[in-house]
């Protein structure tokens, strides 16, 4: 091929090698404001440190391949490619294995200075770099592959595809390397079309996958953010004003199908004493036990949600008004039948459930309002039952019969 461009390599060494450095400053000042990723940002942080400094010594010392600094800059841009795959593995819930990432780091430094071969052949030393890079690069992109990100998905397949232009990027330049003699020492040097190309991707992939970790790491904060405006924090249920800007559209849309919805009001039985004998601990895991079991137990079209304290709401859509009565049934034997266990103790636990079915022009607040109003008689009537306008207080236990 002939060649289409010469290049100052030395200073495309420096140039580089500072705007790496200045990234990797960019990703540690971000750092701590995304707590729960900082260790992923901080491993890739020191991944481009690690490939600025290559850069900057490549760039100071004598364009010689041979040279003992033209090796040790070799080795630092691997090193950097190597803990920058582990940091992107990390990030899509790879476990940290640093037996893996030592050894791969070993088998980088004592293969390229440990070996007369490799140490004195430059064009040897970069080829076989260029090999564990690529194969680094390929377990990445294997790893994104296999996991899911709903929060970021788009930038999950467009990280897939960087990190596997940068592993053929890699094997190719290990090729073409082999096929071509480095040249010698000299100012500038004639670059062809390949070169030029596997070089850009060298440089520009990096700072690609950069920008998309940071994407899919903000993706994941709004995800955080919207959760913890629109869910309780303890239980994972809708929070109450959720329920409120929720369940109106319900009402509407089921209204117009010509179906119902039923608003239950669950209450959990003697939770004041649950507090008081095994501490307020076991009343948060209880919680998020009864939590679990409504929302296991309740349609998949149903709002569940926490409307304060031990009380919780669901609103269900139903074909009949019996449905609802048999629903409720169903999730108080649920829970009575499933205790919590709160470190290797059993907690007992039942609750009280009022049932209100939604009428003709009645608004959100009516319906949850007859609903507590049931639960209350639940409450007066001896607690762990069901009670709905049409079933009175005192009927007999039909959850054998629902269940």
């Amino acid at each position: 091929m002939a060649p289409v461009l010469i290049v100052d390599m030395q200073t495309l060494y420096l140039i580089t090698g500072v705007t790496v450095l200045a990234t990797a400053a960019t990703v540690m000042f971000l750092r701590p404001l995304h707590d729960p990723s900082a260790p992923v940002l901080g491993l890739h942080a020191l991944a481009m440190s690690l490939a600025g400094n290559a850069l900057l010594v490549a760039g100071l010392t004598a364009d010689d391949h041979e040279s003992l600094a033209r090796g040790v800059a070799v080795v630092g841009v691997g090193a950097a490619a190597i803990v920058g795959c582990e940091a992107v593995r990390r990030l899509y819930g790879a476990r940290p294995r640093p037996a893996m990432l030592f050894a791969f780091l070993f088998l980088l430094v004592a293969g390229t200075l440990g070996f007369d071969a490799l140490r004195s052949d430059g064009a040897l030393r970069i080829a076989f770099v260029e090999s564990l890079v690529t194969v680094a690069a390929v377990l990445t992109a294997v790893r994104v592959a296999r996991a899911r990100d709903p929060a970021a998905e788009v930038v999950r397949r467009v990280l897939i595809a960087a990190v596997a232009l940068y592993a053929l990027a890699s094997i190719t330049g290990a090729v073409r390397i082999l096929r071509t003699p480095l040249p010698v020492s000299a100012p500038g040097v004639d670059v062809d079309t390949l070169g030029l190309v596997t070089m850009a991707l060298d440089a520009l992939v990096p700072m690609a996958v950069t920008g998309l970790m940071l994407a899919a790491v903000h993706s994941r904060m709004a995800d955080e953010l919207r959760a913890m405006a629109t869910t309780d924090p303890l239980t994972r249920l809708l929070s109450r004003r959720v329920l409120f800007d929720s369940g109106e559209p319900l009402l509407a849309s089921t209204r117009l199908s010509g179906r119902m919805v039923a608003a239950m009001m669950v209450d959990i039985d003697h939770f004041k004493q649950i507090n008081d004998v095994h501490g307020h601990a076991a009343g948060d895991a209880v919680l998020r036990h009864c939590a679990r079991q409504l929302r296991a137990g309740a349609r998949a079209e149903a709002l569940a949600a926490r409307y304060g304290g031990e009380e919780f709401c669901l609103l269900v859509p139903i074909e009949r008004e019996r449905d609802a009565f048999v629903a409720a049934e169903r999730l108080r034997h649920r829970i009575a039948s499933q205790p919590c266990i709160v470190n290797d103790t059993t907690v007992q636990m039942t609750v009280s459930i009022g049932v209100a079915i939604h009428e003709h022009g009645q608004r959100l607040a009516q319906l949850l309002a007859r609903a507590d109003e049931l639960l209350y008689e639940a409450k007066r009537a001896g607690r762990n039952r069901v009670v709905s306008a049409d079933s009175p207080a005192d009927q007999p236990d039909l959850a054998l019969l629902v269940v």
